[in-house]
């Protein structure tokens, strides 16, 4: 595993946990920490079946680093636009993970953090986690996050909650669609999320994951090409068979 000044990297048997590790700071993003995010999810193991990002402290994640914030309104409009460009990556990036993304969220969601759970597959909050798109607030805009929280929620609650910046919490966030567990307790979920999906076929998975990845960006034309392509390519792989098999000798 990497050295990250920002992040905890570690392997539990076949789950890999990326944890946001800026506690004093309810792990704001700054440049550091969207390069390492960046970094950690374009260089994951390949013996996983899933990764858990969570973070550190009390807080999931509070958004941006104000005293970044405040370096970047100090800054060039193109300097601006070059570090959106970076964080628009990281997000990217994160949402094409090959594997099951799973985010395991707890006191603040708010801002960028928010975009963290959008490109998540489940999500599993706290009872107690406050979640809000919080940009207007300060005067600024969800413009990067919007483009993966859109996926998420309709245009209805994001024409709401975007504009009005309002904190809202976990029952809420799952109502609108971008939390799909609230607990008192989460590991224990956590747990059997990981069962579950060791009960998968490893390839099946990645290729579903990658079907729902580009059922985003095609036409419809493209669409069923693709999806014809991919269920032939599941049917004629050697793990399916397999399964199958062992499905019918029970």
């Amino acid at each position: 595993m990497e050295n990250y000044k920002f992040l905890k990297v570690f392997k539990e048997n076949d789950v890999l946990y990326i944890g946001l590790n800026r506690p004093e700071s309810k792990n704001a993003f700054n440049e550091i920490l969207i390069e390492e995010l960046t970094i950690a999810f374009s260089n994951l193991p390949e013996d996983i079946i899933c990764v858990v990002l969570y973070g550190e402290g009390d807080s999931f994640c509070a958004g941006a680093d104000l005293d970044w914030m405040k370096r970047m309104g100090e800054s060039s409009f193109e300097e601006n636009r070059k570090s959106a460009y970076l964080m628009w990556r990281m997000y990217e990036t994160i949402e094409n993970c090959p594997y099951v993304l799973i985010s395991k969220v707890h006191g603040y969601v708010l801002g960028g953090g928010m975009g963290l759970i959008s490109c998540s597959d489940i999500v599993i909050s706290d009872i107690n986690a406050k979640f809000g798109w919080t940009e207007v607030r300060l005067g600024l805009v969800p413009a990067v996050v919007s483009t993966f929280s859109i996926r998420k929620i309709n245009d209805s609650f994001a024409r709401r909650y975007f504009l009005t910046g309002e904190i809202f919490d976990a029952l809420t966030a799952q109502k609108i669609g971008l939390v799909h567990e609230v607990l008192n307790e989460t590991e224990n979920k956590l747990k059997e999320i990981f069962e579950n999906l060791r009960k998968n076929g490893k390839n099946g998975m990645k290729l579903t994951k990658q079907l729902l990845l580009k059922l985003r960006q095609r036409t419809e034309k493209d669409i069923i090409e693709f999806c014809i392509d991919t269920i032939a390519k599941a049917r004629s792989e050697k793990e399916a068979l397999e399964r199958i098999i062992k499905f019918l000798n029970k």
